[in-house]
């Protein structure tokens, strides 16, 4: 009993090294800690966000792209599935200047027909003032919400082209855009703001009895083609109407 206690002992200790220099690793790049002067002297120089990348984050916010603060600066986790792999590696390469990872993670599946396969790829930002003006866009007191006057002065045609990327489907030539984690509230603020913006007609629907999404009617189908067609990547065409 005393050796096998011993032996628990040294396993303890020997996985608690293990763990705490994978972990050190893991947060380490180019042979400075990521915490350093040097990657915070780093961040400090960068400039702000692109215009463009600023329409694209806040495109990618409206879906689901996360946000998180470090401190008092905010960033960005973007996740897509295995099938949009390609959105989320043409993501990544927009945004690698403000990310200290060097490629995207993956999340395996755990179970069923497709175990051990990429189930995910996700990355995100280091914390950083260019995204700190975008949390307060969407953020109250630490809760995503939507604030009156989101579209109308802070979506552009980028940026509605990157929502519908991320949470658009067609079902036909109606678009749907499944805002179901926003409150019926939110969405119809959200489509009554894009009616205006973009004379559009969409209005809130049920989908599937219970969830709050925001429908674009075939008839708009030309409009919102020519809106945000110029915007869509290759692999996202599917979901540009005809």
């Amino acid at each position: 009993m005393h050796a096998f206690t011993a032996y628990l002992d040294i396993y303890t200790t020997y996985m608690t090294i293990f763990h705490t220099l994978f972990k050190s690793i893991n947060n380490m790049r180019d042979g400075y800690h990521l915490s350093s002067r040097y990657w915070q002297d780093y961040k400090k120089g960068l400039p702000m966000l692109p215009q463009h990348l600023r329409d694209v984050a806040i495109g990618m916010v409206l879906g689901d792209a996360g946000m998180f603060k470090v401190s008092q600066q905010a960033g960005i986790k973007f996740e897509q599935g295995h099938a949009q792999e390609a959105f989320l590696r043409h993501l990544f390469d927009l945004f690698s200047t403000y990310c200290f990872m060097l490629a995207p993670g993956t999340r395996l599946e755990l179970s069923g027909a497709r175990k051990g396969l990429i189930k995910s790829l996700w990355f995100k930002t280091f914390s950083h003032i260019s995204f700190t003006s975008i949390w307060e866009l969407f953020y109250l007191n630490g809760v995503k919400m939507i604030q009156p006057g989101l579209v109308l002065n802070h979506v552009n045609a980028v940026a509605l082209a990157y929502w519908i990327m991320c949470d658009g489907s067609l079902d036909g030539n109606t678009m749907i855009i499944h805002s179901q984690g926003f409150t019926a509230e939110e969405n119809l603020m959200l489509s009554n703001e894009l009616n205006e913006k973009f004379g559009l007609h969409s209005k809130v629907i049920q989908h599937k009895g219970k969830y709050s999404v925001i429908r674009i009617p075939h008839t708009d189908a030309p409009t919102l083609r020519d809106i945000i067609k110029p915007h869509m990547i290759p692999s996202m065409g599917y979901k540009v109407p005809k």
